[in-house]
């Protein structure tokens, strides 16, 4: 399955992600920031190749991963030019859209993000974005906030909900992943450790990408069935959804 960074791009050349990268062309194979490459190498990193760091994607068999340029060197970004990501995305042939990234909406959802989104869908890709780090109600920024993606909230170690983490259970596919002291890939194959809803999506983007490895032809509605079904309840549960339950879920997904 295809699992494309919509973000600063990616480092293509990673010593952890350059044996499953899927060139998408320009701008999206390279990474001045370092947000990009560290969310895909926890969205699809090689596992068990002996270098740096583990995601779901065994052996780099069942996940490639793409980058597609929404933010720029300094982590900042469009309506359109995010927009304009998600398409290229898209028509690139994402399986999962992963998007680590989003703002204030206080006049609802921007309507080129929007429109971006429910064309990605209907190409047949999974949306999967971050809740925001303002310890506020994700309805209120997008595109968590957005119709149809499936919006991640970020826990600590103790499974409470991350003090930074917005809110994401008024929204209609809320789900939540580990946010704190995330290590991952950075450019120049080094590793650092992040925190951050933009830490916990790509987690959740790349358990996304292998159920859609094992079985192709699911879909968004039918992805976050399993996720929320299979999840752990945990004590913030009615702040910030059921934690992902990665074995249950690939198990209930390849049925």
């Amino acid at each position: 399955a295809k699992v494309a960074s919509v973000d600063t791009g990616v480092d293509a050349d990673h010593e952890d992600i350059s044996g499953n990268y899927d060139e998408s062309g320009g701008e999206g194979d390279y990474d001045l920031h370092s947000h990009g490459t560290h969310c895909a190498g926890l969205a699809g990193a090689t596992t068990n190749n002996g270098k740096g760091v583990g995601s779901l994607n065994w052996n780099g068999e069942y996940i490639s991963i793409s980058g597609y340029p929404a933010l720029d060197d300094q982590g900042r970004g469009t309506d359109q030019r995010v927009a304009k990501a998600i398409i290229d995305a898209a028509e690139g042939g994402a399986d999962v859209i992963s998007m680590s990234l989003g703002g204030p909406a206080l006049f609802g959802p921007p309507k080129a993000q929007a429109d971006a989104i429910k064309y990605a869908r209907k190409l047949g890709a999974i949306v999967v974005v971050a809740a925001g780090n303002s310890n506020d109600d994700a309805r209120r920024y997008s595109p968590a906030n957005i119709k149809g993606v499936i919006t991640v909230s970020a826990v600590d170690e103790n499974l409470d909900k991350a003090s930074f983490s917005n809110t994401n259970t008024k929204l209609r596919m809320p789900i939540a992943a580990p946010g704190v002291n995330i290590l991952s890939s950075v450019p120049g194959s080094e590793y650092m450790s992040y925190n951050g809803t933009s830490m916990a999506t790509p987690i959740v983007s790349g358990l996304v990408g292998m159920m859609c490895a094992y079985n192709p032809d699911i879909t968004t509605e039918e992805v976050y069935k399993i996720l929320n079904e299979t999840g752990t309840s945990v004590k913030d549960s009615d702040k910030v959804g059921r934690v992902i339950n990665p074995t249950e879920a690939l198990q209930k997904a390849s049925r």
